[in-house]
């Protein structure tokens, strides 16, 4: 797992191993505060697969940084 702030917002990405054929998949999570609150969105349910923890894990936080310049 991997935390990281990005342009004041904080990128929490987890991968998880499929028993079945060994490839990990990847999700997010992404966090900022907004007139008071907290707010968030999730990146989950990816097809992607990879053969390693940490290719899913850059996959997945190049995704989140990619929403989070979309949506300033």
């Amino acid at each position: 797992m991997a935390n990281l702030y990005y342009n004041d917002r904080l990128i929490i990405a987890f991968t998880s191993l499929n028993q079945s054929d060994k490839q990990w998949s990847a999700g997010a999570e992404i966090t900022w505060k907004s007139e008071g609150g907290r707010c968030s969105h999730s990146i989950g349910g990816l097809a992607d697969r990879f053969k390693t923890s940490e290719d899913a894990e850059k996959f997945v936080i190049h995704l989140a940084k990619a929403w989070i310049d979309a949506n300033p």
